[in-house]
């Protein structure tokens, strides 16, 4: 198969033990794709994902898989500060910020992210209306509903955390499908995140990593798998 991201990596390792003779081609000279861990001055680094979403089980089925659950950290919501680049200045992402849904009035109306354009957007969409809900990519999702600068300082910084992908190239079914529920039952993406709140604080972090980084995650399979570093635009 060609590609030793972490997709190819994870099919390989699948195959391989139910007994498939499988090789991944690789052209660069590591394998893990946009993930990349890299330790400086004693620092642990990522370079592209830096977290995997508790709430999806995959990932940690197939962290205990390879016998690495004992180095699953969460994050500390509470105490954590996003800082999101715009112009050259670090702006902290405003508190009450559900991915890229505010929840809250006054860290949204008071914060320097988002233009006041964006931000009477924002209080409008409260009142769309139920209608055609489909998938599409995660890019026409957003600015759909909250425009292309929610897009560019929210969800494209937000995701890449996450995914370390294109928006333009994500399914939001695949990436966001309770955004897509909420579009379908209620039209307001704000409406339907304040109507999923039950008043209790969520058990657990929202975001899981490796003590090591994800770095860990991609060695730990890059050892049961057979790679092969090659120019594969040439085969």
């Amino acid at each position: 198969m060609v590609g030793g991201g972490i997709s190819g990596l994870s099919a390989a390792y699948d195959l391989t033990r139910a007994g498939v003779d499988c090789t991944i081609l690789e052209k660069q000279a590591r394998v893990g794709g946009v993930i990349e861990t890299r330790v400086t001055d004693g620092c642990t680094l990522e370079q592209g994902p830096d977290s995997f979403l508790a709430a999806k089980p995959a990932a940690m089925t197939l962290i205990k898989e390879l016998g690495l659950e004992g180095d699953v950290i969460g994050s500390n919501d509470h105490q954590r500060t996003t800082y999101i680049l715009k112009h050259g200045a670090l702006v902290a992402l405003p508190e009450g910020v559900m991915m890229i849904v505010p929840t809250r009035v006054m860290p949204m109306v008071e914060s320097p992210l988002l233009s006041w354009g964006t931000k009477i957007r924002m209080g409008l969409e409260y009142f769309r209306k139920p209608g055609e809900s489909r998938d599409r990519s995660v890019a026409e999702f957003v600015t759909d509903h909250f425009g292309s600068e929610t897009l560019d300082y929210l969800a494209e910084p937000l995701l890449s955390g996450v995914y370390g992908g294109d928006p333009a190239q994500l399914s939001v079914g695949s990436v966001l499908p309770r955004f897509l529920q909420m579009e379908a039952k209620y039209g307001s993406l704000v409406r339907g995140v304040l109507a999923g709140r039950s008043g209790a604080a969520p058990s657990g972090s929202l975001f899981r990593t490796l003590k090591g980084g994800l770095g860990t995650l991609v060695d730990a399979l890059a050892a049961h798998v057979k790679v092969c570093r090659t120019d594969v635009e040439t085969i």
